[in-house]
């Protein structure tokens, strides 16, 4: 049951935002009650933000492993860059969701987790420790190359890029080193 509702809201939020959405709308679309629904959720923030923190923290721990077990800081920007395209192509509605609520729910990330943000950051940082990089911002590096898939994933959702996104992973993720090589001179 509690995937279903997972699903269902997901669903609804990408759809209709976080506003557009009620309990009963949830209820419905995944057939349990509201009273089914409210013993594993206590409210729809709740609900949201559970789906929202486990899938951002998750694509966080994804992308320290891709940064440890990639050499080279080209190597690592190609191989994120095609995780997180592939992660639109799989679940484009998570993917929306995260994009529009974000900024609700950022700030309620714990401490010391590891996000995305991160995962990019650091890898910039051990770019430039190793001398890979001239040094830079890391943080800078990171909204760079994070802008260059966000971005890109926004016009997706919104019709201004058609077809797979990890199809354009390749492009994508040699555009993202590209500008933060801009960045260095």
């Amino acid at each position: 049951m509690k995937i279903k509702v997972e699903r269902a809201a997901v669903d609804l939020f990408a759809a209709n935002g976080f506003d557009g959405v009620s309990i009963a709308d949830i209820a419905a679309a995944a057939g349990v009650s509201q009273g089914a629904l409210y013993r594993h959720y206590p409210s729809k923030e709740e609900l949201a933000w559970a789906l929202f923190s486990t899938a951002y923290l998750r694509t966080g721990r994804e992308l320290d492993r891709i940064r440890t077990a990639e050499a080279g800081f080209e190597a690592a920007v190609t191989a994120m860059t095609a995780h997180f395209c592939a992660l639109y192509d799989e679940d484009p509605a998570l993917f929306r969701f995260m994009l529009i609520t974000q900024h609700g729910f950022l700030p309620r990330i714990p401490s010391g987790s590891r996000t995305p943000v991160d995962a990019v950051a650091d890898l910039v940082s051990d770019a430039v420790a190793k001398n890979r990089l001239k040094p830079i911002d890391p943080a800078l590096g990171a909204a760079v190359i994070m802008g260059a898939i966000l971005q890109s994933a926004t016009f997706h959702i919104y019709g201004r890029l058609g077809g797979s996104l990890g199809a354009r992973a390749p492009a994508l993720a040699r555009a993202a080193i590209a500008a933060v090589a801009a960045l260095t001179q």
